[in-house]
């Protein structure tokens, strides 16, 4: 992925510029609005067959060959949190002889290094490898990558926690050559703090909702970064972790579906984290996020154009209405306001408000247990709390036209 860097910012201009030129053409010779029209036709029927699709139920045999699992949690700064991670780890239902735990020291400069030489005085199987932090995640990775042993290789953030079956509810998954990565689906551990972190669970819902019909109708599903499960020998394929971006997990999304395997997601079992609870804290982590799936966009384009139909036009409805739409509002508001227009884009607008509700009543009533009224008032906060995406997506887009080509990392801070 050499060179990316450099271009992202002409290729993110060219998608800028292509996108307001299209919203002015279609407000200034309004026959052309036929177009919209037709978009939003074939968007509806993807939308409806994603929503409808039965998600399927994988068959696995819990006879299975024991698999050896390489665990790896990077942590930079994470003495709050390190200690409950650790002791969740060595409480696995897994035979310690085919578990291989790493925790990455990425030049933290608070206790994390004594808190870590306990830990291992405690649990003699704990293996630490410290560096000097460079390359973000990807590079905490990378330089552990060469002396894990696993077959199956577990990332967790340093605020995971896992169930003690986690191990035994997801490699069997493996047994089917084609799945290659494994997502199980997050939790926020701390989702009764405020009311963002209440929705942060609420948006972990409907991911999950949205993710296994995705999968159900044929498109992709996508890594999380804490409880992903990968194939080793894939990795290696990637050459490891892309340190060329700033979301690991969203960049091997693409890199894995590259080489013809496929990602399953599991709501069962779950894996908590951390939610942050602040408004600053929330603004800096969503804008790494469109960030980094902005970029892959940019990167893997057009070998992403080879994955078949189905998962195009998956990713055709989730690019556009995830990152088109928001920029293609400044133009369509313009056109409304000084030359009294329609909205071209309204069409765009309602489905994917439909989707989001959709998808956030499912997630609400299957993993929050939400019901009646309790459900309607959930779902209509969660709406809400979901506007806060558009000026997120509008910044990030944005700014990617103008800064130099850099990779800015800002740590989510973990309180424990």
């Amino acid at each position: 992925m050499s060179g990316n860097r450099s271009d992202r910012r002409i290729k993110a201009t060219i998608v800028v510029l292509l996108v307001w030129g299209i919203v002015s053409l279609l407000h200034w010779r309004q026959s052309t609005q036929w177009l919209m029209v037709v978009l939003t036709a074939v968007l509806t029927v993807q939308a409806i067959r994603m929503l409808i699709a039965k998600p399927h139920t994988t068959s696995i045999d819990g006879n299975s060959d024991l698999l050896t699992v390489s665990i790896l949690v990077p942590a930079k700064n994470e003495s709050a949190v390190l200690p409950n991670l650790v002791h969740s780890l060595f409480r696995l239902d897994y035979p310690t002889t085919h578990l291989d735990i790493w925790i990455v020291d990425d030049g933290s400069t608070d206790a994390t290094p004594q808190i870590l030489q306990e830990l291992q005085t405690k649990f003699p199987g704990l293996q630490v490898h410290r560096r000097e932090s460079k390359g973000g995640k990807s590079g905490a990775l990378n330089a552990i990558f060469p002396s894990i042993k696993g077959k199956i290789i577990l990332v967790c953030d340093a605020d995971a926690q896992l169930p003690a079956d986690f191990l035994r509810q997801t490699l069997p998954l493996f047994q089917q050559k084609a799945i290659g990565a494994v997502q199980v689906r997050k939790v926020i551990a701390n989702a009764d703090t405020n009311f963002l972190t209440r929705c942060q669970q609420m948006e972990m819902s409907c991911d999950a909702v949205l993710q296994i019909h995705r999968i159900a109708a044929g498109g992709m599903s996508e890594l999380r970064g804490n409880g992903m499960l990968i194939r080793r020998e894939l990795l290696e394929k990637c050459n490891g972790w892309n340190e060329d971006t700033v979301t690991d997990d969203l960049d091997l999304c693409f890199r894995l579906y590259l080489l013809g395997t496929e990602i399953e997601f599991v709501t069962i079992p779950s894996i908590q984290e951390e939610g942050v609870t602040t408004w600053k804290n929330l603004w800096h982590q969503r804008c790494r996020w469109a960030e980094g799936g902005y970029q892959r966009y940019l990167d893997y384009f057009p070998e992403i154009l080879r994955l078949g139909w189905a998962k195009e036009i998956d990713l055709l409805l989730f690019f556009l209405l995830q990152f088109l739409l928001p920029i293609g509002l400044i133009p369509d508001l313009l056109w409304t306001i000084f030359y009294s227009h329609h909205p071209v884009l309204l069409p765009l607008q309602t489905l994917l408000s439909i989707i989001l509700t959709v998808a956030f009543i499912g997630g609400l009533a299957q993993f929050q247990n939400k019901r009646n009224w309790s459900l309607l008032w959930a779902t209509i906060q969660g709406s809400l709390y979901m506007v806060h995406w558009i000026p997120v997506m509008i910044v990030t887009t944005l700014s990617m036209c103008v800064k130099q080509p850099s990779l800015n990392w800002i740590k989510t801070e973990h309180r424990g």
